[in-house]
């Protein structure tokens, strides 16, 4: 569906909340401002969008990349020494056991998010795991790096949350999605810059740390200066940007307004988790989609330098020949993400980009070690259908009204990327070593599922919309200014206006 606003008909709406403070912050920021009216005319402006760009988009990017670096380290540790202190499949279960942290985390940091200022609970939980990543260098043991790898995912839990909450409170639902795809590619740089700096410490001696410890320690430091500054300059909300006048903190709240999902509500509601989850036809069918996909992305992320280093590649070179793997993802977050802003169809390109990698574990399922270029382009190719979750988070954030059904919205995607993740390197057991063919045909399967489900999902979403227009017909529109249902807090099942998009 191509991104527009919701429906101009009107059509009858559950009651607006009567109590004080149920509705949107938003709502009683412009309540205090007697000049909202007159300021419409900056909305659109171009010097605005740019001021806000600057000051919010440089922190989300260096807080993304920062998390994918940080957790795929030891990705790099591999090929690095790390596994001296390993044996069997303790390797597999370091990288399972981050994703149990975070599934633990996830819903206890959705309601976090909502209690807290954003800004600032965010810039907490960087400084924290960039301690945890320099307490890597001094661990020596499987016990020891479980323990930090599983308080490493419990402070990592709250990044994509928080950044697809902090997207949708600044930008329209079309500018929504490349900026989510601008800081989600920072999966990829940070895969290129990963590979760069493993073979850059590969060569740096030292008598009394290993090169893998002196990596750990210098992105460990450099993500705890992040954090304290982040937790400084990131603004909670738009109407508490330091950076904004009074003026243009009106302009940025009544520019969102059209997206009918508001900004902030710091009142837990219950019946909106029961909404999404006993009668939101959409939840499940994205919850699998995810946990599909991210099958796909725990297996990259944790085994792509060993199936690489399966070809007979020297651990200098496989850390190099890694590098296109994060050019991969940049393209294919940049083309989806850049179509969805220019014309919509989410499931559709959800179902495009999975079949990249679907050609990719194919390959690598086909084709033996001497035919190296077809298996390292098979590598290469899996790292298409990860470029999907932004697709998703903009897709959670565009069609999910009412403020703790969003927070826990984003959670329960969360969960399921951690379920995927913790099934990824699961499949890559010991046993079946060199070719993981087990693993390799069960990508397959799962990546077709997501196809599949993409394109049940669009027929689900259209049907509903079907339904609202109809029923909308049957109702002449209100005269008069109406209720305020953009910052209203109400649902996106309680407000008939809404329109979804697929």
């Amino acid at each position: 569906m191509k991104e527009t606003a919701a429906s101009d008909k009107v059509a009858p709406t559950a009651a607006l909340p009567a109590k004080h403070g149920d509705g949107d912050e938003a709502l009683e920021f412009l309540a205090r401002e007697k000049d909202a009216g007159m300021l419409m005319d900056i909305i659109e402006t171009k010097a605005l969008r740019w001021k806000i760009d600057l000051h919010i988009m440089p922190v989300l990017v260096a807080v993304y990349f920062l998390q994918y670096l940080d957790k795929t380290l030891l990705n790099y540790a591999a090929v690095m020494g790390i596994k001296t202190y390993l044996k069997g499949n303790e390797y597999n279960n370091l990288g399972t056991i981050f994703y149990i942290g975070y599934l633990v985390a996830e819903p206890i940091t959705a309601y976090l998010m909502q209690r807290l200022p954003i800004g600032k609970y965010l810039g907490f939980n960087v400084f924290c795991w960039g301690i945890l990543v320099a307490c890597h260098a001094a661990c020596r043991s499987y016990a020891s790096l479980m323990v930090v790898r599983v308080l490493l995912g419990m402070f990592e839990a709250s990044v994509a949350p928080a950044l697809i909450l902090i997207t949708g409170m600044w930008w329209t639902k079309p500018e929504q999605s490349r900026r989510m795809g601008l800081w989600y590619m920072q999966i990829g740089v940070a895969q290129i810059a990963g590979a760069g700096l493993s073979y850059g410490f590969q060569h740096v001696d030292s008598e009394k740390l290993a090169n893998w410890q002196i990596l750990f320690l210098f992105m460990g430091c450099l993500t705890a200066v992040i954090g304290v500054i982040t937790f400084f300059v990131l603004p909670d909300t738009p109407m508490s940007a330091w950076f904004l006048k009074e003026k243009e903190k009106i302009a940025a709240v009544e520019h969102v307004r059209i997206n009918q999902t508001g900004i902030e509500n710091k009142q837990f509601k219950p019946h909106q988790v029961k909404e999404l989850l006993f009668k939101d036809k959409q939840t499940w069918v994205l919850f699998f989609i995810t946990v599909l996909a991210m099958i796909d992305n725990g297996a990259v992320s944790n085994f792509s330098s060993i199936i690489i280093a399966t070809f007979g590649f020297s651990p200098e070179r496989t850390t190099v020949i890694q590098m296109p793997s994060g050019a991969v993802s940049i393209i294919a977050t940049v083309t989806a993400t850049y179509i969805i802003g220019a014309v919509g169809h989410r499931s559709y390109m959800i179902a495009i980009i999975t079949l990249p990698s679907i050609l990719g574990a194919g390959l690598l399922l086909a084709l033996d070690n001497s035919q190296k270029v077809g298996k390292l382009f098979g590598v290469y190719l899996l790292n298409s259908c990860p470029a999907m979750l932004p697709i998703i988070y903009s897709w959670n954030s565009a069609n999910t009204s009412g403020y703790t059904k969003r927070v826990m919205r984003n959670a329960l995607t969360l969960i399921a990327f951690c379920v995927g993740n913790l099934i990824g390197p699961q499949m890559f057991v010991s046993s079946d070593a060199p070719n993981y063919n087990p693993a390799k045909i069960t990508l397959i399967v799962t990546m077709v599922g997501v196809v599949v489900l993409a394109v049940f999902l669009r027929q689900l979403i259209a049907s509903e919309n079907q339904k609202r227009d109809k029923k909308q017909t049957q109702f002449p529109a209100q005269e008069g200014p109406g209720p305020d249902l953009a910052f209203s807090d109400l649902t996106d099942i309680q407000n008939r206006q809404f329109r979804y998009l697929y």
